[in-house]
């Protein structure tokens, strides 16, 4: 069954963020929201991710077991290096099978192999933000949540991101959530503007 939206409705306060907002996503494909700044695209996230709880209608399919989000804010773990934040997002062992698929995923995102020992308060916002989208296309959810996830990033490193959603979007359900969408329009016709 495919992740559904039924009638749902939130509010902070009072201001209306959705009201009776109801959609149906395929299991597989890339889905961008849209809208400006403060619109809710992060707090629509949050709630199909199963962190936001407080709202009325109904998020099928949805849930912390069936999903993986790389937030706007890295939230990585300062204690521990840039692979070992991937490797933590589906082991907290040194698990060799795990260390290799994040240590391919980072090459992949362009950094070096000295970057991998790093601590989060050695690391640039860019490199900061690869390793948060790592640490999120590394767990095989079926749903992969992106909010702004070329934010940071040079025209290089977005490429290589857009691809890596693209790969991802062949065998799972990717949302994206941007206020500024136009460098990440190329990747797919199903654009919801909230």
């Amino acid at each position: 069954m495919s992740l559904t939206i039924k009638n749902l409705r939130k509010s902070f306060g009072e201001k209306r963020i959705f009201s009776d907002f109801s959609y149906s996503f395929s299991d597989k494909g890339i889905y961008l929201l849209t809208g400006e700044s403060g619109i809710g695209k992060t707090t629509l996230l949050r709630m199909i991710a199963g962190l936001d709880k407080d709202f009325d209608g109904e998020i099928l399919e949805g849930g912390i077991g069936r999903v993986s989000f790389a937030f706007q804010e890295h939230r990585l773990i300062p204690q521990l290096s840039a692979i070992e934040n991937v490797v933590f997002a589906i082991s907290d062992r040194k698990d060799e099978a795990v260390v290799s698929k994040a240590t391919e995923l980072l090459k992949t995102l362009a950094l070096e192999d000295e970057d991998f020992l790093l601590t989060p308060d050695s690391l640039s916002g860019g490199m900061k933000q690869r390793i948060s989208l790592a640490r999120a296309f590394i767990k095989d959810a079926p749903i992969l949540l992106l909010d702004e996830p070329t934010k940071e990033l040079d025209p290089a490193n977005a490429e290589i991101v857009r691809g890596l959603i693209r790969k991802a979007a062949e065998s799972r359900l990717v949302i994206l959530a941007s206020h500024n969408p136009e460098d990440l329009l190329s990747l797919g016709d199903n654009v919801i503007n909230i």
